[in-house]
């Protein structure tokens, strides 16, 4: 009887209800989301809107949150693969933000819930890959096993290549070896290639420092990128390699432009940077009327990053001393930040 008041709790959402909830998601407009969410009268007898929500607290890096409404979940619902595998993430991520005393017993009930992901729906891929990365980074005495993720990242190669070879790129960087790890995905990638291979291609070409490589990755990822998340923050990162590596300047005005048309009103923490570099970029291309309405935009920004908040203020000099001359300052006056790998927030849109 429990099954079937279940079943027909589910079926009281629509799937444009689930859309409307996945889009406020995916673009990050996360208060929004978990206000109208929990005003469902029954959201917590929806495994659907369960999985939303998590996602959201996890987006937000509000773990314990996640990790109380995931215990209730899968209890809830115990053969919702998703849930489980979110709550196994949940916890690891826990465990590794934790002190010494509960994080062995959070990872071990985290990875018992990813398995269980898998033993629910074996082409899990995800829960798989977290296997894959739990055990190639833990070490042995929290339950690590060098061995048995490359056995893991064997089978993965058998059932999906693209997923073994993308879990083979996260046991070589997880050994601190990112030379080796863009290698394998050079000699390797599939043709078409896949999205997340590309992403995790440009990740380790602009770690390495090869910029121009990596901007095109960027601009590959976009191109056959499936899901939102993967090609907005690729559209980022094409603008802001515009800026630090200089790269094409249009390219990073369009890609900048696009990023934040999608993320208006949102809670993204990347927005301000993004804003940022398009000043920068429109700046660069002598558009000084653009450049200033979006330095105007940041006036009241409170954004606790040194870098941030010293290129803001070298950018409003450069644009006030150039309106002040006849002769147009030369792109060049603005001072552009050494670290080209990325400020704490941009690299958040790495993982």
């Amino acid at each position: 009887m429990k099954a079937l008041l279940l079943l027909l709790a589910a079926s009281s959402l629509t799937t444009a209800d689930f859309s409307h909830y996945e889009q406020l998601l995916a673009k990050s407009q996360f208060t929004e989301l978990e206000h109208q969410l929990v005003k469902q009268p029954d959201y917590k007898q929806q495994d659907g809107l369960l999985v939303i929500y998590a996602k959201a607290l996890i987006s937000q890096q509000r773990l314990e949150d996640a990790n109380t409404l995931l215990n209730f979940a899968v209890e809830q619902f115990p053969n919702n693969s998703e849930l489980n595998y979110l709550a196994g993430l949940s916890k690891i991520r826990l465990a590794s933000n934790g002190n010494i005393f509960s994080a062995k017993e959070r990872a071990s009930r985290g990875v018992a819930l990813l398995q269980k992901a898998v033993s629910l729906k074996p082409d899990h891929f995800n829960a798989r890959q977290a296997l894959v990365d739990f055990y190639s980074i833990a070490p042995a005495a929290a339950g690590g096993d060098k061995e048995l993720a490359e056995t893991m990242a064997k089978q993965l190669a058998i059932d999906s290549p693209a997923q073994g070879l993308l879990a083979q790129s996260r046991i070589l960087i997880n050994n601190k070896k990112p030379t080796e790890a863009l290698a394998l995905l050079n000699s390797m990638m599939p043709n078409p290639p896949v999205a997340r291979l590309l992403v995790r291609k440009a990740q380790l070409e602009n770690e390495l420092a090869a910029y121009d490589d990596a901007f095109v990755s960027y601009r590959l990822v976009v191109e056959y990128a499936t899901d939102m998340t993967d090609k907005y923050n690729a559209l980022y990162h094409i603008g802001r390699l515009a800026v630090v590596a200089d790269q094409d300047a249009t390219q990073g005005i369009s890609a900048l432009q696009q990023y934040l048309e999608f993320y208006h009103d949102s809670e993204n923490k990347t927005l301000p940077w993004a804003t940022l570099r398009l000043a920068q970029l429109m700046y660069r291309t002598g558009d000084n009327y653009e450049a200033n309405l979006l330095v105007s935009q940041l006036t009241n920004v409170q954004v606790a990053d040194e870098e941030f908040n010293l290129i803001l203020l070298s950018l409003t000099s450069a644009i006030k001393s150039k309106e002040a001359h006849t002769k147009p300052l030369e792109p060049e006056a603005i001072p552009v930040e050494q670290n080209t790998t990325g400020n704490p927030i941009e690299k958040q849109q790495e993982s």
